[in-house]
């Protein structure tokens, strides 16, 4: 979802006798990821939606809620932790994420009716059925439920879930005119303007724009079928439709002897044959033999001596 800017609630920082070793700066949002008992949230490992790459979750105590990790790597930056210097100076900011969106994949991949501890069963991801005990994990929106509640056994629908993808998407683009967000072709130059039209960008600009966001979630089969739901046009598609001239599909039903002579008419004509000239070729005399030449002018070779008289 649209990552706003916003306060952090808690910032959790470990501290040991080596603190350049197993140190973290890292901010958490949101009150709901500490309770009164005393526990701490888990750092896990779980299949990205999108990506099917391992990334960083968050799970409150209690596995209420869960948080997506955002690490943010920049060069030649360290931390100042207490009178030590940390080199690695990467922050991780941990942002709300619907559970729903990592439960899909999972339900996509089961053709039949399963519970939904054994489908969210996975060997390379051993903590993926704590998203079960999530409090806003409604299935029921993107799944068809079979049997007693108690049971928990779920169908993928794929109708549902592109309508709750839509009503996601709608909730972006109410975001991102709320925040005067440029979603426009120029919106990198908009941000050096002072004065500027929020309203300017259109209501599909806002609406391609949002599905971006949401589609950074999303596998990329099912983001384009969402493209489709909500009548999206492809940009790579747009873009070769242009390129192609109207006057290509004309030359192919014109027959080949029309063509060729247009062709040979529009083609400059090749000049006449011309006779290649001689090479003429530079005898080069250097100094000493101009000397010589010099010298020898006025005598006698010696066989003219030897010659009959």
């Amino acid at each position: 979802m649209p990552r706003t800017k916003a306060s952090p609630k808690k910032c959790v920082k470990t501290t040991n006798s080596y603190p350049g070793t197993n140190t973290w700066v890292f901010l958490m949002k949101g009150d709901s990821l500490s309770n009164t008992d005393g526990g701490i949230p888990d750092v896990i490992k779980l299949k990205h939606p999108a990506t099917n790459q391992p990334a960083m979750f968050v799970f409150s105590p209690g596995n209420t809620t869960v948080q997506e990790v955002l690490t943010f790597d920049e060069n030649k930056r360290s931390w100042f932790i207490d009178d030590n210097v940390k080199s690695d100076g990467k922050m991780h900011l941990s942002t709300p994420i619907d559970p729903i969106f990592l439960v899909i994949p999972y339900l996509r991949k089961s053709q039949h009716v399963q519970p939904l501890d054994q489908c969210l069963w996975d060997e390379d991801f051993p903590e993926t059925p704590r998203l079960a005990q999530c409090q806003n994990l409604k299935l029921t929106l993107i799944a068809d439920r079979k049997g007693d509640e108690s049971l928990q056994a779920y169908k993928f629908n794929e109708e549902k879930t592109l309508t709750w993808l839509q009503k996601k998407v709608e909730r972006v683009v109410a975001v991102l005119k709320q925040k005067g967000i440029h979603v426009s072709q120029g919106a990198i130059s908009a941000t050096y303007v002072t004065s500027i039209k929020h309203d300017s960008a259109s209501d599909g600009e806002y609406l391609k724009y949002a599905h971006g966001i949401v589609s950074e979630y999303l596998s990329e089969d099912l983001s384009k079928k969402l493209a489709q739901h909500l009548h999206v046009t492809d940009e790579t598609e747009s873009k070769k439709r242009k390129l192609s001239s109207p006057n290509d599909s004309t030359d192919e039903k014109r027959p080949k002897k029309e063509v060729a002579e247009s062709e040979s008419i529009l083609k400059p004509k090749a000049p006449p044959d011309l006779p290649k000239p001689e090479k003429i070729q530079k005898s080069t005399v250097g100094k000493k033999e101009l000397a010589r030449q010099k010298a020898a002018a006025g005598s006698k070779s010696i066989t003219s001596f030897f010659k009959k008289k």
